[in-house]
């Protein structure tokens, strides 16, 4: 459980006034979430205060999860064969320019992480940067959660963003 606050978030309240990088989500990416997750109808009016969302008529949210958030967890789904995951996120830049982030990645024994690009140039405040961060986990016979992270790091700022992995109990 040491790990638990990285997962969950846990905000810096002195770095967070100035993160360098942000990820946006708006309205409509929770909606393409909640639909990728199987929300439909009446509960998905309850959670978004619409009484008609058709989920099958909107577009659907890119990545394994459909989400453009700094956690990204994949659930290892199989005891035979390797379980991947293609997350894809897109960055604004808040901080200074110009700047250049550099990725590093952590991963933990049995996975590996990937990203592409691997460096993010920045020439203006408010401009956006896409990457792609591919997560291929070996089998795992038994329940657990294993932890990686892929940092961008400017001169300036560093932004993490957690990996994590897990199979759930049965």
């Amino acid at each position: 459980m040491q790990n638990l606050p990285m997962v969950l978030g846990q905000v810096n309240p002195d770095r967070a006034r100035n993160p360098g990088l942000v990820y946006d989500m708006d309205e409509m990416s929770y909606i393409q979430f909640l639909c990728h997750e199987g929300y439909s109808g009446s509960s998905m009016a309850v959670l978004v205060g619409s009484k008609s969302i058709n989920c099958s008529s909107l577009l659907p949210g890119i990545g394994y999860d459909a989400l453009n958030y700094p956690t990204m967890q994949l659930r290892v789904k199989n005891e035979q064969e390797p379980t991947i995951g293609v997350f894809r996120r897109t960055v604004t830049n808040v901080g200074p320019s110009p700047s250049i982030y550099n990725a590093t990645i952590k991963s933990p024994t049995g996975v590996d992480i990937a990203v592409k690009p691997t460096s993010l140039s920045f020439s203006r405040s408010a401009q956006k940067r896409s990457f792609e961060v591919v997560v291929r986990a070996k089998p795992m016979p038994s329940p657990q959660i294993l932890s990686g992270s892929l940092v961008w790091k400017s001169n300036r700022h560093v932004v993490r963003s957690p990996v994590v992995i897990f199979k759930p109990l049965d």
